[in-house]
């Protein structure tokens, strides 16, 4: 019994030595410097090859975030939502939430920070004729988005740039520039100790009428301040030095480095569960292609991993991806979003009528 407890207590010592050691390479190597540190850890994940994304993102959007499928409360004996419609359909149906919320007109200015492969700036060029600038800090992204760009001929609507998004907000040019600043799922690259400087860079570019709106990836507040004082494998080996920010530290953040306020929130996390699974069906379809590229089995297991690991958190929900709409007070923009049809629910459905939409889906 004593050799157990001392190899026991070896095992612990080691394992809080190694858990130390990791969490000080994080914060050490891994920081979202401006300088540097960002660039750096987005070029780890975004720029591994647009290729391999391609081959589990939608086709139409390539969007790399949740979307939102149609989805109805699971008939009694079941938890949850049951979904119906194709990842396409639900891709299309984000895009034109997330411009909702920002209540987008015809001909604004908008500003998509961390823009992805374009599917956010050419929805909102094509549909609302936006004057669109987007910053990022991955090439490949870049490289891939202007391409798209050029196919729509959206070119005299669209500028894309590799730029930090502080030193964009710091160029006199861009001072209240944009009517609407959207962000989809580019805050968790920010990092706990920099949103600060995202809700200021932010309002440097925003009109005073503007709007921001904001999709994150959040932890809830009560295991916030362990996880973030901590290292896992998401923030380590998949998006290195990210931060999935609690809901109460970005209203923190917002209230001491700016004069946004939250107006809106929505909770997408169900949704995500069932974005990762199929993501993670496409990804696994299409394996001999990404060996192709040059993956091997570990990297192909990692994947298969973090897109199950990912789908768990959200399916307990012990991870959520928010919908966030922020603007300064007296923002007469937002209006809409308190219509009766925004700020009530519908009845909900009985089991016979969940069974006929699942039927007709």
């Amino acid at each position: 019994n004593y050799s157990n407890a001392m190899t026991d207590a070896s095992g612990l010592i080691i394992s809080k030595i190694g858990s130390l050691l990791n969490y000080l390479r994080y914060k050490l190597t891994m920081d979202n410097s401006e300088r540097g540190g960002s660039l750096k850890n987005i070029h780890a994940h975004y720029d591994l090859s647009n290729d391999l994304f391609t081959t589990f993102l939608d086709k139409e959007t390539l969007m790399y975030s949740s979307a939102i499928y149609d989805a109805v409360k699971a008939p009694t004996g079941r938890s949850g939502l049951v979904f119906r419609g194709t990842l396409e359909e639900a891709q299309w149906r984000k895009l034109d939430t997330l411009l909702d919320r920002a209540q987008v007109e015809p001909g604004m200015t908008f500003l998509d920070i961390g823009f992805g492969w374009g599917g956010l700036s050419i929805h909102a060029a094509k549909k609302y004729g936006c004057r669109v600038t987007g910053i990022t800090l991955s090439v490949e992204q870049k490289a891939l988005a202007e391409n798209r760009v050029k196919k729509e001929g959206l070119g005299h609507l669209i500028n894309f740039e590799v730029c930090d998004y502080r030193t964009f907000a710091r160029r006199p040019e861009n001072r209240g520039k944009f009517d609407r600043v959207l962000s989809c799922e580019m805050i968790e690259a920010v990092g706990h100790e920099h949103l600060g400087e995202f809700f200021w860079a932010v309002e440097q570019v925003l009109s005073p009428n503007g709007v921001l709106v904001m999709e994150a990836i959040t932890t809830p507040e009560q295991r916030y301040e362990t996880y973030r004082k901590s290292t896992d494998f998401i923030n380590t080996i998949i998006f290195p030095g990210s931060c999935c920010p609690s809901l109460h530290a970005l209203v923190d953040a917002a209230y001491k480095n700016s004069c946004l306020t939250l107006e809106h929130i929505d909770n997408l996390g169900l949704h995500y569960a069932r974005t990762l699974a199929e993501w993670r069906r496409r990804f696994n379809e299409q394996e001999s292609f990404v060996r192709s590229l040059g993956f091997d089995d570990v990297f192909l297991r990692v994947w298969n991993y973090y897109m199950t690991y990912c789908e768990a958190g959200f399916h307990s929900q012990t991870e959520n991806c928010l919908v966030l709409v922020f603007a300064r007070q007296g923002c007469h923009s937002l209006a809409p979003l308190c219509e009766t049809r925004e700020v009530t629910q519908s009845a909900a459905f009985t089991n016979e009528e969940i069974n006929s939409w699942l039927t007709a889906g």
